[in-house]
């Protein structure tokens, strides 16, 4: 693949690394933050709190958080593209440095709001100018029993820098810095963990078993220092959920995505009842490709010879023409993000793997990062983030700061939405068979990666955080077991995952930046299910509405904004209803394989 690939145009936040402006922004804020302080401490958790005084300091703290976002974003996203780079790596670590210094004279105010007065509270929290703000209150007050003491708020603030963020920024730069050596053509060459993974996906099994050897050996080389990291990260949650007297590892992130653990807890069970979905598509598989021994590096084979290769340009294409058919305002949102520079596709030395898009305020766009391989999932990422993007872009239009993010659960429904919108639109322009079954059986794969290995893998964290707590320092081989155990669960005696499998923990982010966020994937995914097939029923009449959901953005709590689209997510025949409709494509892919002769 030759043609040039976008990056992203960060000039809009500021200049360069090098930018005087970055360090007038840093000293500003710091010295606003301060005099925050001096205003409003002492003046809130007071029984003499009128709604007028918390207005104003609400609107405050908001444009705080606005213009301290700024710099952070901007560092963020510029070390995103080169983790190598040293001056991008300083500027990072000294706008987090930046941020604990912010966030030193604003820690009282939250813990504040939760120590209002009852009877006070009672008596302004129904006043109508509050009601903008009034999600954000409510919830601040549900997590103030999990609140410390202002001193020691602001010691984890201080110290965080050097504690868990600092051992994520070191498993990130470690990852990407490894180089994974496989012989092509004769010769040994270094690869990126972005290019060594996208070999999984070739035709050959041979390139395949090279490169999934090849990422097993690289792995093996960092075993001690991310076995290291991720123990270290383990116990420091420990430690901080004694202190705020959370009963289970799980508990803080379920309060802070707004959900009731018994919902999260059946979304797991019934994934994990439904893993024999996940061992009768591989069977198949093994058919359409003729292998009797499937392994993990026959997880991604492709099932229709080689993949062509899309450019980016037909991908751009592709998505905003199925953007286009669901509704024109999803295609306009999304055109800007080309039009406007605002992703980030092109592969480079010292770029993060992976994909995301990075929103900063409802005043500012977000932006989309990702590795651009020409591959078809490729176009399916691009959709995927791009759904982040719109819904960034729908919810700032109606909402403040402080509930301008939807809680994580929810931030993956426009995302996967999207996805739904450019598969159906691929299926529609193919005639042939074999074509049709094999992008069938990609969607399956993507969806079984999406939905089955995030439970398997929320599972893994499960057992891993109660291991440490309960046997103390685990060794590598520990965590390899837990790992490869639930991972091995998913297909059952369909295929079988190598002993050298076991490290590939090792190169998980989402583990080690937020712990237990991947079963935010699961949910989303089969909310959209529910959602897309909705769709599907009512047609034009279901778009408001979904525009709706989106423009919510983090103003209410999932249950809520769910029920409001006639689902009741306590229900346990919601989530079986998402995972039989899995059941429903993965016969669809038996059938086409055998109308393509190839079963």
């Amino acid at each position: 693949m030759t043609e040039s690939l976008p990056t992203w145009d960060l000039t809009d936040l500021y200049a360069g690394v090098d930018d005087p402006q970055i360090e007038t922004d840093i000293a500003a804020v710091t010295q606003a933050a301060a005099d925050f302080a001096t205003t409003y401490r002492g003046t809130i958790a007071s029984d003499k709190l009128t709604t007028a005084h918390l207005l104003a300091a609400l609107q405050a703290y908001e444009q705080l958080l606005g213009a301290e976002y700024r710099p952070q974003a901007f560092a963020s996203l510029l070390y995103s593209t080169d983790t190598a780079d040293a001056a991008r790596g300083a500027l990072l670590q000294k706008t987090r440095e930046f941020g604990s210094a912010v966030s030193t004279h604003l820690v009282f105010f939250d813990l504040e709001i939760g120590q209002i007065p009852e009877q006070t509270w009672i008596a302004i929290c129904e006043d109508a100018t509050l009601a903008v703000y009034r999600h954000y209150l409510d919830h601040e007050r549900q997590m103030a029993v999990h609140n410390l003491s202002e001193p020691e708020e602001k010691i984890l603030v201080e110290t965080a820098n050097a504690r868990g963020r600092a051992f994520a920024r070191l498993a990130t730069e470690v990852n990407s810095r490894t180089k994974f050596s496989i012989e092509v053509d004769g010769q040994v060459i270094e690869k990126t963990q972005s290019e060594i993974l996208v070999l999984l996906y070739e035709h050959d099994r041979e390139t395949r078993r090279a490169a999934a050897a090849a990422v097993s050996e690289g792995l093996e080389g960092n075993a001690h220092t991310g076995t290291f990291i991720y123990n270290t990260l383990l116990h420091e949650k420990d430690v901080l959920d004694r202190l705020r007297h959370y009963g289970t590892p799980e508990e803080s992130r379920h309060l802070a995505n707004e959900l009731d653990p018994g919902v999260v807890d059946t979304v797991s069970e019934v994934c994990a009842a439904n893993f024999d979905t996940v061992a009768r598509y591989y069977r198949l598989k093994g058919k359409i490709l003729g292998i009797d021994d499937l392994t993990h590096y026959d997880r991604y084979a492709p099932v229709l010879g080689q993949e062509s290769e899309i450019p980016f340009d037909k991908a751009r294409e592709i998505v905003l023409d199925a953007f286009a058919g669901f509704s024109s305002q999803l295609r306009d949102l999304a055109k800007r993000f080309f039009d406007e520079n605002w992703i980030d596709a092109a592969l480079g030395d010292g770029k993060r793997g992976g994909a995301y898009c990075a929103a900063v305020t409802p005043d500012h766009h977000p932006y989309v990062f990702m590795n651009y391989t020409a591959k078809p999932r490729d176009v399916m990422t691009l959709a995927h983030e791009l759904g982040h993007g719109v819904h960034d872009l729908l919810a700032a239009e109606s909402n403040h700061l402080l509930d301008y993010h939807p809680v994580l659960p929810m931030a993956e429904t426009a995302s996967t939405f999207a996805e739904a919108l450019v598969f159906d639109r691929l299926l529609s322009e193919l005639s042939s068979p074999q074509e049709r079954m094999a992008l069938v059986c990609s969607k399956v794969e993507d969806t079984f990666a999406t939905v089955f290995r995030q439970i398997a893998m929320y599972r893994f964290e499960q057992q891993a955080h109660r291991a440490r707590r309960e046997e103390g320092e685990l060794p590598t081989e520990r965590l390899s077991e837990l790992w490869q155990a639930n991972q091995q669960a998913m297909f059952g005696d369909a295929l079988t995952l190598g002993d050298e499998h076991a490290r590939w923990w090792l190169y998980i982010p989402h583990i080690i930046d937020v712990p237990f966020y991947v079963y935010a994937y699961a949910f989303g995914e089969l909310l959209v299910l529910a959602l897309y097939a909705q769709y599907q029923r009512e047609g034009d009449p279901f778009v408001e509405r979904y525009f709706a959901l989106l423009a919510a953005g983090g103003a209410a709590a999932p249950a809520d904004l769910i029920k409001q689209l006639g689902f009741d997510i306590t229900d346990r025949a919601f989530w079986q209803g998402g995972c039989d409709l899995i059941l429903q494509r993965v016969q669809q892919a038996e059938q086409l394989a055998s109308d393509a002769g190839a079963v």
